[in-house]
């Protein structure tokens, strides 16, 4: 089932979901016709006494809703308001946006909305120690790293099979991981955004856009455990062995991310004290990203070959018996 969900995001992806006809502006100005409106990054307004035929969907946008629309009106990253006067024959759908819907309004098939709210902050800090900056970026740079440590411990110590599989696929063809998270990285929010479009305009697939949450969440695991893999495979080779010969994957897996955070550790602390304005030192915090970029890269291609491929750890080849003794 991931294999087969995987291989259609992939097949998704290629094709062009950004396309808009010459007739549709963002605003109410378009003809009748069939099939789904998508607007990507622009607010939609349809006026009181005008009409929308076919659904209607916003990505990265606001809606506006005070005429007819006689489909779905589907808002994703945006807010939608809906008039007195609307009359909407399908259903709201918003995610990550908030609903504000008239009571006068007529939505026959309901409204499905999912916000997103953060806490509001008081801005009224005073002023600003000097180098505040370094400390608030030694605490998210700490903050970010425990975070994947725990996760990753969580993944190592509950499917320690797949960590190692990955890690297999990750020594086995580092090039070509690189090369496949790298594709997987630049692919993933167009697929995702074609998978959210081809939900919207489905007759069955609207219940469904309330996972997508959920999904980016398990491609975030899988992303994880390909980190966690190499990590492993790091902190094997630092304690001298492999992951195939290891059997202490937990404390291969903390060695190697401690060893892989170590450089960006070490420049936050350095920026947070004396050396907080030096050049170096943000050189140094650099070197520190890209490593832990190249580790994440490489253990996103290595996750996603071994959920496409089913690549399995290599088999000793069998011992022939030995030849009869004759007399």
């Amino acid at each position: 089932m991931v294999r087969a969900l995987a291989g259609l995001l992939l097949l998704l992806a290629a094709q062009p979901v950004f396309a808009q006809p010459d007739d549709w502006d963002g605003d109410h100005r378009h003809r009748r016709g069939d099939g789904a409106r998508i607007l990507v990054l622009k607010d939609y307004r349809l006026p009181a006494g005008e009409t929308a035929h076919g659904p209607v969907i916003v990505l990265g946008g606001a809606a506006t809703i005070d005429g007819h629309a006689d489909d779905d009106v589907v808002v994703l990253g945006g807010r939608v308001r809906v008039g007195p006067q609307a009359v909407i024959d399908g259903e709201v759908v918003t995610v990550g946006g908030e609903a504000d819907v008239d009571p006068q309004a007529r939505i026959h098939g309901g409204v499905d909305a999912t916000a997103v709210r953060f806490p509001d902050l008081d801005g009224n800090w005073g002023p600003l120690p000097r180098g505040w900056f370094a400390g608030f970026a030694l605490v998210a740079t700490v903050f970010r790293l425990l975070l994947v440590l725990i996760v990753a411990s969580m993944l190592t110590l509950v499917a320690p099979g797949w960590v190692r599989r990955i890690a297999w696929r990750a020594s086995d063809g580092m090039a070509s991981s690189a090369a496949i998270g790298l594709a997987c990285q630049v692919a993933f929010i167009p697929a995702l955004v074609t998978v959210v479009v081809a939900l919207a305009i489905s007759i069955v697939g609207i219940p469904l856009i309330g996972a997508v949450p959920f999904l980016i969440a398990a491609a975030g695991l899988a992303a994880t455990a390909g980190f966690a893999a190499v990590a492993a495979r790091v902190g094997a080779r630092v304690r001298g062995t492999t992951v195939e010969e290891s059997r202490a994957l937990f404390i291969d897996m903390v060695i190697g991310v401690a060893s892989i955070s170590a450089v960006s550790l070490f420049a936050r602390f350095a920026a947070f004290g004396i050396l907080w304005d030096n050049p170096v030192t943000w050189n140094v915090s650099a070197a520190g990203l890209l490593i832990e970029y190249v580790v994440w890269t490489i253990g996103i291609g290595a996750a996603c070959a071994s959920l496409l491929a089913n690549w399995k750890k290599p088999r000793m080849a069998p011992i022939a018996p030995p030849p009869p003794v004759t007399i």
